[in-house]
């Protein structure tokens, strides 16, 4: 034993990614806040555009609630019609998808 390890044979081992672990240099670090920037656009666009959509649902949800209101105040509780009960399965569809929606913000 003379203290030499013995040399490995490196002929059947994976090929080693360029990519990886690459000296970060500058043409990569501007490269990388360009994809930052861009992934922030992206998600300010769909946060924009779903604040709209839950906008554009409130208004729905109440204006099916308020219809429904006046249709039920003006029979008696006793005789729901089969539509008024689609209605209120139709308002509580679009609540739930609203609270959905306000819980899932979309973040990067």
């Amino acid at each position: 034993m003379s203290g030499d390890p013995q040399p490995r044979d490196i002929s059947t081992w994976p090929p080693i990614n360029p990519l990886a672990n690459r000296t970060a240099d500058a043409n990569r670090i501007l490269e990388d806040e360009m994809k930052l920037r861009d992934n922030q656009k992206r998600w300010e666009k769909l946060n924009v555009q779903r604040r709209k959509e839950m906008t554009s649902d409130t208004e729905k949800l109440l204006a099916l609630a308020n219809q429904l209101k006046s249709e039920t105040d003006t029979v008696s509780k006793a005789s729901l019609s089969v539509n008024t009960i689609h209605q209120a399965e139709e308002i509580e569809k679009l609540a739930h998808s609203v609270r959905d929606k306000m819980r899932s913000s979309v973040s990067n």
